[in-house]
């Protein structure tokens, strides 16, 4: 049995990586300031050690052995970025710094970091390779490509991985920022309009949580960065129309028309390969609610 301290461990994505290593036989750290993430997300009985606490009061941890450390806690509204870039440089830049001073100090040397796919901004390679203009359009997507480089920086395996649309079960439904997916299955379980911005024919590269949980576990130990995509481009119509066909048009907003990452590199270098799509997914929620 190993010991892996996980950040954001209580969180949508996190909770998924918590349950997976304890079925593993890992025991479990989790780090969370509970802004986002919630307790209930975490199964009772889980062998886990939990501190409550945020990126201002990393660093101050006591000297604690740990084999890995996966680094999901970040805000992630691209919105309130703009509106409080010092909260997003301090948070997910400056308490990096001190996160992975305490770590490697701790004896640590496998880190997996969460990036995303913004860092690449509106891209006009499709798909997007890893060697795509980086073009981040917010202070979000500034500082995880800060986070990055910030990497390259110290003497011990960090993984990077980009994010595209991750979606799956306990994403958030209500609060900052919102996927199309929780916000279409909460409209559809309240029978009402499903309400697509713009025309509907904006594109994304959905990923299920649970494949970016193998991706994240696959990526220990190494060197690198890989997106983490389903490397297949789904309409939102599409997406809303597998849900009902009782749909209403909203006001068009400034996103990027096009989302597609190529999944060769990560496919080759870590052996993985995502196994759940978007649309089977919808079908089996709507199946098991009959």
């Amino acid at each position: 049995m190993g010991r892996t301290l996980v950040t954001g461990g209580a969180g949508f994505i996190g909770s998924h990586v918590v349950e997976k290593l304890v079925e593993l036989g890992e025991e479990v750290i989790v780090l969370d300031n509970f802004s986002t993430g919630k307790m209930g997300n975490l199964q009772p009985g889980l062998i886990t050690i939990i501190y409550e606490l945020g990126s201002n009061q990393w660093g101050k941890l006591p000297n604690i052995q740990f084999d890995a450390l996966i680094h999901l806690a970040a805000p992630v509204s691209v919105e309130e970025s703009f509106m409080k870039p010092n909260k997003y440089r301090s948070q997910i830049v400056k308490g990096s710094i001190e996160l992975f001073e305490w770590a490697i100090n701790s004896g640590c040397q496998d880190i997996v970091v969460a990036s995303t796919a913004a860092v690449y901004g509106e891209t006009k390679t499709f798909p997007t390779t890893e060697d795509s203009r980086l073009s981040p359009g917010s202070p979000y997507a500034s500082c995880k490509l800060a986070l990055e480089e910030l990497c390259m920086e110290y003497k011990a395996n960090f993984s990077v991985l980009r994010f595209f649309n991750v979606f799956g079960e306990r994403q958030a439904n209500e609060g900052g920022y919102l996927s199309a997916i929780p916000i279409f299955l909460k409209q559809y379980l309240s029978h009402k309009k499903l309400t697509v911005t713009g025309d509907g024919q904006q594109t994304r590269d959905f990923i299920y949580v649970k494949d970016v949980v193998d991706a994240i576990i696959s990526s220990i130990g190494f060197n690198g960065t890989w997106n983490v995509g389903s490397g297949e481009e789904v309409k939102i119509m599409d997406v809303a129309e597998a849900f009902s066909n009782n749909i209403k048009l909203i006001p068009v907003r400034e996103e990027p028309k096009r989302s597609l990452s190529d999944i060769s590199k990560i496919k080759e270098d870590l052996g993985w390969t995502p196994q759940v799509s978007l649309i089977n997914w919808i079908k089996s929620i709507k199946n098991e609610m009959g």
